[in-house]
């Protein structure tokens, strides 16, 4: 089942990516979240975009939330897509499920382009963008150093609405689309 995120979701997420931060270069961010940080971010996104859970046997195995891709206003029509899975749960599709909601709620907002960063090495991130039909658009080599090593990454990107001359409006909250 996916569902909103929940403030009840708040610590199985942040346990999760902590354990992102701590143990794998698929985030850049270096020092652990507190909670309150974690909660003003989860705040800050869920003003405008949706912030999802998927649950297995009434348990959260991932999360996923659409972002900014740049806060100017001419990108109002384009997002950034993230996506985190309990670390024992990955391999088993969920990502996937959580994407394909991801582009469905971003359609109903009236987005156009989803965009996301993948670490250079993350081959299930990879394989995933691309069975979905995102494209690698730009690749940065060695823009972030963590655990002692350069890294880089690759934007992909998808169009999941035709790009006409006069777009509707944005919806900037799930909320609003019911």
């Amino acid at each position: 089942m996916i569902r909103a995120m929940r403030d009840t979701d708040i610590p199985v997420c942040l346990d999760w990516y902590n354990y992102y931060i701590e143990n794998t270069t698929v985030t850049f961010e270096e020092a652990l979240l507190s909670e309150q940080e974690f909660v003003s971010r989860v705040k800050r996104i869920t003003e405008q975009y949706p912030w999802l859970m998927l649950e297995e046997n009434g348990k959260p195995v991932g999360f996923a939330y659409l972002d900014h891709f740049n806060a100017r206003n001419a990108y109002r029509y384009t997002a950034d897509v993230t996506v985190y899975l309990d670390p024992k749960k990955t391999g088993k599709g969920y990502g996937r499920k959580l994407m394909e909601a991801l582009e469905e709620a971003a359609k109903r907002q009236n987005i156009h382009k989803l965009v996301s960063l993948v670490t250079e090495g993350n081959l299930p991130s990879e394989k995933l963008h691309e069975s979905l039909g995102y494209r690698k658009a730009v690749r940065l080599e060695h823009v972030g150093y963590k655990f002692e090593r350069w890294l880089g990454v690759s934007w992909y990107e998808k169009d999941i609405l035709p790009f006409e001359d006069d777009p509707e409006k944005v919806i900037e909250t799930e909320g609003d689309l019911q």
